[in-house]
């Protein structure tokens, strides 16, 4: 592909932009990321213990369909390693996890409601009465809820129960850390990324765009890829603005709140996971990465949704959770000092990730994928049925991309 006088600028350095500028890179495109943190990985971020554990302090979980994240992966020579434990189902104290038949009740049930609605609902709606639930579809729908990170009462029906489930097991991680997807692109990508660099404006048309960024500067650009998480999306000085028909898809999308906790332990206990029936928290052991019998050496713990954040105390540091963990597992025993990631108060980010709010649709889906001026959108938040995950990212760098290459093979033939 001929060299465009300009490079295309692509906003925000996480997975879907890094994905968007290798995908152009290879093309044959020229590029530069500009990334608001000192790192590159947005809300993949993987951090060595002081034993050298490394634990995610984002996105951990790899689905066995997250299919391209798991070619990016196999791309890029990472090797992935498994969780050695359920997540999709999750005991509790007072009760074995729920079977993989109870979970599938539950979706009938909520899917045969669904298709009963003239109009959409809450996901909550369609539920039958909390008194009528029996223990293990309580636990589900808590598993649910936790993951979702923003309440069931908040959340489309028609999204949450149609269409195919997604499970995570076999759940799988990269060895050395999520973070590393990030990193060998950005590696790749080179002097291409610029690090602490936060974008402001950017001013658009359809032959180019300008880019503000730091306090005035500016960069041209061919075109923009804009991966910034929904929060930030909003905040942005936009000209012209956002569409309306991607207005209306964000107001229809949620975003959640979420903190997670890392408790260094003394010794490895066995791969387990153990939720909690009061909150919607859970923690666990995961397999060590040497593929042994036993688990790494740290407790894992996420918080799903304002009201699990406040009730673990996320805001106040890591004393009060790693209490009500080591109690939730009272086989391990604490061997250094616990770390507290929470997402609300993480500048770059403000929350978790994305969820389909009431009356959400797939035309909202196809909005985010259509181009405006010289901007294409990415982020998990525009990947329809994938979104608010690591492969959602992905998948929408690598569409970014495609359409990029479009538009810019538009205007060579105009």
């Amino acid at each position: 592909m001929a060299s465009n006088p300009d490079p295309v600028v692509v906003i925000g350095a996480g997975l879907a932009g890094l994905h968007a500028a290798w995908r152009l890179h290879e093309a044959g495109v020229e590029v530069i990321v500009l990334e608001a943190r000192d790192r590159v990985g947005g809300r993949t971020w993987s951090r060595a213990l002081r034993d050298g554990t490394v634990v995610e302090r984002g996105g951990e979980f790899i689905a066995p369909d997250d299919d391209v994240l798991r070619r990016l992966c196999a791309e890029l020579g990472l090797e992935l390693v498994p969780h050695g434990f359920s997540f999709d189902r999750r005991p509790t104290p007072e009760r074995d996890a729920p079977t993989a038949a109870d979970l599938e009740a539950l979706a009938a049930s909520a899917h045969a409601r669904v298709a009963a609605l003239d109009a959409d609902v809450s996901a909550e709606a369609v539920l039958p009465p909390a008194m009528e639930w029996s223990p293990a579809e309580a636990d589900a729908l808590v598993r649910i809820e936790t993951s979702l990170t923003v309440p069931l009462d908040d959340v489309s029906a028609r999204r949450m129960f149609t269409g195919e489930g997604h499970g995570y097991d076999p759940a799988d991680r990269v060895r050395g850390g999520n973070q590393g997807v990030a990193q060998e692109l950005a590696r790749r990508l080179g002097a291409r990324v610029w690090l602490r660099t936060p974008v402001t404006a950017v001013r658009h048309g359809m032959r180019g765009a300008t880019v503000v960024y730091d306090d005035g500067q500016q960069v041209r650009a061919a075109a923009v890829v804009l991966a910034v998480p929904l929060p930030l999306l909003h905040e942005l000085d936009l000209d012209p603005a956002l569409p309306d028909d991607v207005v209306a898809a964000a107001d229809r999308t949620r975003f959640g709140d979420a903190a997670k906790l890392h408790v260094p332990l003394a010794e490895r206990p066995q791969p387990a996971g153990m939720a909690s029936q009061a909150a919607r928290w859970w923690c666990w052991t995961s397999q060590g990465a040497d593929g042994g019998p036993l688990a790494a050496p740290v407790l894992s713990c996420f918080a799903g949704g304002a009201e699990a954040v406040a009730a673990v105390g996320a805001a106040d540091g890591a004393a009060g959770w790693t209490a009500q963990a080591l109690a939730l597992r009272p086989d391990v025993a604490p061997g250094g000092d616990a770390m507290v990631t929470y997402w609300g108060a993480e500048r770059w980010t403000r929350g978790s990730y994305s969820a389909p709010g009431i009356g959400s649709t797939a035309d909202d889906d196809a909005a985010w994928t259509r181009p405006w001026g010289s901007v294409v959108l990415a982020g998990e938040h525009t990947a329809g049925p994938r979104a608010a995950t690591m492969n959602g990212a992905a998948a929408s760098g690598a569409r970014a991309a495609e359409t990029m290459l479009d538009m810019l093979k538009g205007r060579r033939d105009a």
